[in-house]
């Protein structure tokens, strides 16, 4: 359309211009050194105005070329960063189909989308990390570091993450004791944290860990407290055996008495007592326990005691048969105790009892036992081989039901 204006101008501007230049009079003169040459003014006037259009004309073709150019590499430039974007969207669907190989490859061609390149190189060292392939791993660590170096927490919760999961653990304790100087209350270097020194049975470092983890909410606070108590309990036990009873004792009597209520803590108290034979104590921590809440861990210990005074301590078994009328596990446990008391009918019915209710090995070899007391040795020989065949093939029975009446004995 402009074209065709600039041609009619043209049109115009030449029936105006001609005449007029025709009748300028005189002539110009061009001189190279000692060569002159003549024009006369209106042919000079014409190529002065020709030179003018063929110079504009020049600029208009530079122009499009110009224009042509940015253009054309424009749209390479943007195709590209369509295809790379599209490379990392199929990588991170392989990773998630887990299709490592493939979405490694994808995630690295794609990291040229440089929006992207963060997400792809950790992407990468995540599908690397699945074929155990470490240095590609730590390669591709390097890489996002130095594409975002203002990213260093994202890298190394990464970085401590695969190094947990790859079971390399003295690297992902460095890796995340440098996180935790750079961020001390970030959430979830906390959480990584805890689950690394879980791996490592480090009680200690964990109990360590349970104010700051309810501090910055970590978890929800029921998690946290299954936490806490699973670490003490264990804690309790590590201690008996690095250190003895006396470290136990002293570490039990520290602990808070909403701590000390706790069951699985008060089991692994009670396992403590029972390996090292402190029977009297095991008793009193038992009956006090069972008080609080009835546990079926510390019914069947109190059946392991070896007391001085067994017709005392069947006797404490014994009223709380009142409550739990068909616990197997209290019956077996009253007949053991009766066979501590040397009351050997009252053994063998307490464990027939048992036995009617769930068959169970043990209850099975004690009451051979109590066979063998009142002199009846074929029945003796028959318990023990039912109850080796119990180990073998468990029986499927039906369970009478509990008399539940109270929780607290």
């Amino acid at each position: 359309m402009k074209l065709k204006w600039v041609i009619l101008i043209a049109l115009f501007g030449g029936l105006i211009i001609g005449p007029l230049i025709s009748n300028v009079p005189g002539s110009t003169y061009i001189v190279f050194d000692k060569t002159a040459i003549e024009f006369q003014n209106n042919a000079a006037i014409g190529l002065l105005l020709l030179a003018l259009l063929a110079l504009w004309m020049l600029w208009l073709l530079l122009r499009y070329i110009l224009r042509t150019s940015n253009w054309t590499v424009g749209w390479f430039g943007d195709r590209n960063l369509r295809k790379a974007r599209q490379q990392t969207i199929d990588g991170m669907i392989a990773l998630a189909e887990g299709h490592w190989k493939t979405a490694e490859s994808l995630l690295i061609k794609g990291a040229k989308f440089r929006d992207t390149k963060l997400i792809n190189y950790l992407a990468a060292a995540r599908a690397a990390q699945e074929q155990e392939d470490d240095k590609n791993r730590d390669t591709y660590l390097q890489a996002a570091a130095k594409a975002e170096p203002n990213a260093h927490i994202a890298i190394g919760l990464t970085q401590a993450q695969l190094q947990i999961q790859h079971r390399q653990y003295e690297q992902a304790l460095a890796t995340l004791t440098h996180l935790r100087e750079m961020s001390p209350h970030h959430p979830y270097v906390l959480k990584l944290l805890n689950q690394l020194f879980t791996r490592l049975a480090d009680w200690e470092q964990v109990i360590q860990l349970i104010p700051k983890l309810r501090k910055y909410r970590v978890f929800n606070p029921k998690r946290i407290d299954h936490i806490e108590t699973n670490a003490w309990s264990e804690y309790l036990r590590l201690l008996a055996h690095k250190e003895g009873l006396p470290a136990v004792n002293d570490t039990w009597l520290k602990l808070s008495k909403s701590l000390r209520s706790q069951p699985p803590i008060q089991l692994a108290y009670a396992e403590v007592l029972a390996e090292q034979q402190q029977y009297d104590q095991l008793e009193l921590h038992i009956k006090d326990a069972i008080k609080q809440e009835w546990q079926e861990p510390l019914a069947q210990l109190y059946g392991d005691i070896q007391s001085q005074q067994p017709s005392r301590t069947l006797s404490t078994a014994e009223s709380w048969l009142k409550h739990k009328p068909n616990n197997t596990t209290l019956l077996t446990t009253l007949g053991k105790l009766s066979l501590q008391a040397k009351l050997w009918g009252k053994a063998k019915n307490y464990l027939e009892k048992s036995i009617e209710l769930r068959s169970s090995a043990e209850a099975h070899y004690y009451l051979g036992q109590a066979y063998a007391a009142l002199g009846h040795p074929i029945q003796e020989q028959e318990e023990y081989q039912r109850g080796l065949t119990s180990l073998i093939k468990p029986q499927n029975q039906q369970f009478l039901p509990e008399v539940e009446t109270s929780d607290n004995i």
